[in-house]
C-alpha cells in the first residue's frame, strides 16, 4: 500500500478547505453582482417608463398617437435599438411600437417585471409592463411596455464570473502550494525527534530525547518515548542484577561441586568418605535443580501463563493445612500462628498453598522468636487478600518496593544464601499474578506484613466451565 507523507496530506486538506471557502464565498460575490444588475436594471426600466408615461396620458387625438410613435421611434432610435417601447390593448394588439412583441406570444397578464430570453445565451430582455387610462373620451384602458436589452449587464456578469474562477484556481494552488511548505516548516522538529531517535546508541541507556524548544503536542510524545527509555533502563538494569545473581547463585554450588570432586580424585577415599562426598554433591545438585525449576515457573508465569487446575475451596481450610506442613519449622522458632477471617475462592490449592509456604517461610527467617504470626483472609469486592503479618525488624519503605523482586533480599540477610537463594517472595508474586491478582509489603509499627490477592473467579476459569 503506498504511503503519502503528513505534508502532502496536509497540502491537500488546505486545498480543499480553499476550494470550499473560495467556492461559498465566489457564489456568493456573484449573487450579489447578479442581484445588484438586476436591481440595476429594474431602476433603468423605472426611469423610462416614468419618463414616457406622461407623454402617454396626455395623448388624445390620433396625430398626438402618431407623434408619440414617431417619438418613441427617435428614442429607440438614438439608443441604438437598446430600448424599445410599445403600447398595446386589453386584447394584446400592438398599437404603438415594434410588432414583434405580439409574435412572442408570451405578454404577461399581470404588471410588473419580465424577462423573455433569447437564442443568444449572452442575450435577453428585460420587460417592465404598466396599465393607464387614455385620455381619448371612452377612458380605454391601455398597457404601456419598455424593455431594455440585458447583454451589456449579462456580459458584465460572465466576465466577472471567469474572472473569479481564474483567481479561485490560482488562489486553490497558492493555498496548496503555501500549506505544503508551512507543513514542512511544521515538521521540522518530528524530523529533528527522528534524527535523534536514530542516533541512540545501542547500550548507552543514559541518552534521550531532547525536548528543548519543542511544541507541546510533540512534548507529550518526546515525554513518552524519554519515559519508555528510562523504564528500559530500569529493565535493563534489573536484567543485568538478575544474570548476575544467578551467576552468583549457581557459581556456589558448582564451585563446591568442581572442588570436591578434584579433591576426591586426587585422594584415595574409603566408601564412606565417598558416600558423605556424594551425599554433598547431592545436596548442591538439588540446589541448582530448585533454582532452575523456580526460575522456570517465574518466567511461566510472567509469560502470562494462568493458574488452570482452580476449583472452589475454603481458604481457611488451605491456609490451616499449609500452617501443619510448616509446623515443624514454625515450632523450632517458637512461633504460634493464628489465622483470622475466611472466603471461598476458585484457585488453584496447590500453588496457594506454595506461596503461603514461602511467607510462612519468611516468617521463620525474620520473625522475633516466640513471637504471634497473623494470617488474615479478607473478602473483598472481586478479590480476596492473604495476609501475613509477623513482629520484626522494621523494613526500609526503599526496600519494601522490591523484596518481590528476583534474588532481591536487604542487605542484612544475604549471609543466609545458602539455604535461601532469593526467590521465594517472587514466586509469592508469580501464583498472584497467575489468579489475576497482586502482592503488597507493609512495615509499620514494628509489624511486617506480607501478602498477595486472588481473583474470587478468575476469567480463565469461568471461560473453562462455559
Amino acid at each position: 500500500m503506498k504511503t503519502t507523507s503528513i505534508s502532502s496530506r496536509l497540502s491537500v486538506m488546505f486545498a480543499l478547505c480553499a476550494v470550499l471557502i473560495l467556492s461559498v464565498y465566489g457564489l456568493f460575490l456573484r449573487s450579489s453582482l447578479d442581484d445588484s444588475l438586476t436591481k440595476q436594471m429594474h431602476n433603468e426600466l423605472i426611469f423610462r417608463a416614468n419618463l414616457i408615461e406622461p407623454w402617454i396620458g396626455s395623448r388624445a387625438s390620433p396625430e398626438a398617437w402618431q407623434r408619440l410613435d414617431k417619438k418613441l421611434a427617435e428614442l429607440t432610435e438614438a439608443e441604438g435599438g437598446r430600448v424599445k417601447y410599445w403600447i398595446f390593448d386589453a386584447d394584446s394588439t400592438v398599437l404603438l411600437g415594434d410588432n414583434s412583441l405580439s409574435d412572442l406570444g408570451q405578454i404577461p397578464s399581470n404588471n410588473g417585471f419580465t424577462r423573455i430570453p433569447s437564442d443568444n445565451e449572452l442575450s435577453s430582455d428585460r420587460y417592465l409592463y404598466t396599465t393607464f387610462t387614455s385620455f381619448d373620451g371612452e377612458n380605454t384602458a391601455l398597457r404601456f411596455a419598455v424593455s431594455i436589452d440585458s447583454t451589456a449587464y449579462v456580459g458584465t456578469l460572465n466576465e466577472f464570473t471567469r474572472t473569479l474562477i481564474i483567481i479561485s484556481i490560482l488562489g486553490i494552488l497558492l493555498v496548496a502550494l503555501l500549506g505544503f511548505a508551512i507543513s514542512r516548516m511544521g515538521m521540522k522538529p518530528v524530523k529533528r525527534l527522528s534524527s535523534q531517535a536514530e542516533k541512540l546508541e545501542a547500550g548507552n541507556y543514559d541518552q534521550r530525547l531532547d525536548t528543548t524548544n519543542l511544541p507541546n503536542e510533540l512534548l507529550a510524545l518526546a515525554a513518552s518515548f524519554n519515559g519508555v527509555l528510562d523504564r528500559q533502563k530500569v529493565a535493563w538494569q534489573q536484567l543485568e542484577s538478575f544474570n548476575a545473581d544467578v551467576a552468583h547463585e549457581l557459581r556456589t554450588p558448582l564451585t563446591n561441586l568442581i572442588g570436591q570432586t578434584q579433591l576426591s580424585l586426587s585422594h584415595q577415599h574409603d566408601i564412606e568418605e565417598l558416600e558423605e562426598l556424594l551425599g554433598s554433591n547431592l545436596e548442591e545438585l538439588e540446589r541448582m535443580t530448585t533454582i532452575v525449576n523456580d526460575m522456570l515457573f517465574l518466567s511461566h508465569a510472567q509469560a502470562g501463563e494462568a493458574a488452570t487446575q482452580t476449583s472452589e475451596v475454603s481458604l481457611q481450610q488451605e491456609a490451616l493445612k499449609t500452617v501443619d506442613y510448616m509446623e515443624p519449622l514454625l515450632e523450632e522458632s517458637a512461633l504460634h500462628v493464628e489465622i483470622k477471617g475466611d472466603a471461598v475462592a476458585c484457585i488453584d490449592h496447590r500453588l496457594f498453598h506454595r506461596a503461603l509456604a514461602n511467607l510462612l517461610g519468611n516468617c521463620v527467617q525474620y520473625a522475633t522468636v516466640k513471637s504471634t504470626v497473623v494470617v488474615a483472609i479478607e473478602k473483598q469486592s472481586h478479590h480476596v487478600s492473604i495476609s501475613v503479618s509477623n513482629q520484626g525488624t522494621p523494613i526500609e519503605h526503599t526496600h519494601l518496593n522490591r523484596l518481590f523482586e528476583r534474588f532481591y533480599r536487604v542487605d542484612s540477610s544475604r549471609g543466609d544464601s545458602r539455604t535461601h537463594h532469593g526467590l521465594g517472595l517472587s514466586i509469592v508474586k508469580a501464583v498472584a499474578l497467575m489468579h489475576q491478582g497482586s502482592v503488597f509489603a507493609t512495615s509499620q509499627n514494628g509489624i511486617n506484613t506480607f501478602g498477595f490477592t486472588l481473583a474470587i473467579q478468575p476469567e480463565h476459569s469461568i471461560l473453562t466451565k462455559k
